[in-house]
């Protein structure tokens, strides 16, 4: 999707909560209806406050308070449109009893005072509602994610091995060493056979995040943790934080493979290498001296790789980027970007993709309705059918 089109969709998207706020709170609220010029003034605060987050704070070097106080304004912002929705389509629903209790010749007639009372009780329960909804879904954002056990059943595979994933770390202005402790301390409790990191652990230049991604060295796996860059490593520079991860306690699979117990694991470089022209994916590498007497796993970022690309000699391939949306319903714009959004997905006959909805978050600290993981693949070997 180019990029002048999404910074269109950003900002025509954000005018539009706006808009219908306004026209709620005018129509509906007694605080508002007395006090427009108020109204138009705090949203327009909070519009200002979005665009600066998204075009400004990402790549300006802003602060971390500043940060969280630009990335308070559309946590804000998407709240209120929620809780404005849902409290109309309560609105609506009373109306339809209301009309049909009429139709019943019900004698009861709510005079103005009561009216106005239930109108009172329908605004302080939005504004319960979008207090609800703005806390859960930076609760949802910042708790380290709860596990996920997925199984999968791969043929040509010996024995039983277990895989732990994460994805979309995101490690930067808002989440840094001590969420990367809290996953660390998960991971290492699935007493795994692997460990893989598929892309965007970093969104931040590496000199800021060093001390954040040390924790990674005490990540316990019985044959090695294994990463893949991100789109968002290319962002912040993909060679200075490649080189400093190599000096971490994981193996950096940079169009590679690797020939493990029970099956071969390969990784591609992000899609986004082959825009910047810096290490960009090489499939055919990746895939060169693999043992063909075992099953394969496929390493990729973007779900959107394996429909660019002819994966069919690989039995597994695990992505990332989505994060399942993050916000509902952003989902829609990802499935048109990318296809898949989450959950396992078989391709063909022999090769499945899992897409991880990630364990952190980009932009503000908020999840809705997509909520976080961090991935136990429990790998079977696949059973023949018996013949009848």
């Amino acid at each position: 999707m180019k990029l002048w089109l999404v910074v269109g969709v950003i900002f025509v998207v954000l005018a539009l909560m706006k808009l219908y706020a306004y026209r709620r709170f005018l129509r509906h609220t007694f605080v508002f209806k007395h006090h427009k010029i108020l109204l138009i003034l705090l949203l327009s605060a909070l519009y200002v406050g979005e665009l600066a987050f998204f075009f400004l704070a990402k790549d300006r070097g802003f602060d971390h308070h500043t940060y969280i106080a630009l990335g308070s304004c559309v946590i804000v912002s998407y709240g209120l449109f929620l809780a404005c929705v849902i409290g109309d389509i309560s609105r609506s629903m009373g109306r339809a009893i209301s009309t049909r209790a009429k139709n019943a010749n019900a004698t009861e007639v709510l005079d103005s005072g009561r009216r106005r009372f239930l109108k009172i009780v329908l605004d302080l329960g939005i504004l319960a509602l979008f207090v609800f909804l703005s806390t859960k879904s930076i609760k949802n954002a910042l708790s380290i994610p709860k596990v996920r056990e997925v199984e999968v059943e791969l043929e040509g595979l010996d024995t039983s091995k277990s895989i732990a994933m994460i994805s979309d770390v995101h490690i930067g202005k808002m989440l840094q060493g001590d969420f990367v402790r809290g996953i660390v301390e998960a991971i290492n409790a699935l007493n795994a056979d692997i460990v893989v990191i598929v892309g965007d652990l970093v969104d931040e230049h590496i000199e800021f995040v060093k001390e954040f991604l040390l924790p990674l060295n005490d990540l316990q796996s019985k044959e090695g943790v294994y990463y893949v860059s991100g789109n968002h490593e290319y962002y912040h520079g993909i060679e200075s934080i490649s080189a400093f991860l190599k000096t971490l306690n994981l193996k950096v699979l940079e169009n590679e493979n690797i020939e493990l117990e029970s099956f071969n694991l390969a990784g591609v470089s992000d899609l986004a290498g082959q825009r910047f022209g810096v290490l960009p994916p090489d499939l055919k590498r990746a895939q060169s001296g693999i043992n063909p007497q075992k099953p394969s796993i496929l390493l990729a970022h973007q779900p959107k790789f394996v429909r660019q690309n002819d994966v069919s000699a690989f039995d597994l391939v695990l992505c990332g980027h989505t994060h399942a949306g993050q916000v509902f319903p952003l989902s829609i714009f990802v499935w048109l970007d990318q296809h898949y959004i989450h959950g396992l997905y078989r391709l063909d006959s022999k090769t499945q993709l899992y897409v991880s909805s990630g364990v952190g978050f980009w932009g503000p600290a908020m999840r809705f309705l997509a909520p976080s993981e961090i991935v136990n693949l429990k790998l079977k070997p696949k059973l023949e059918q018996t013949r009848v």
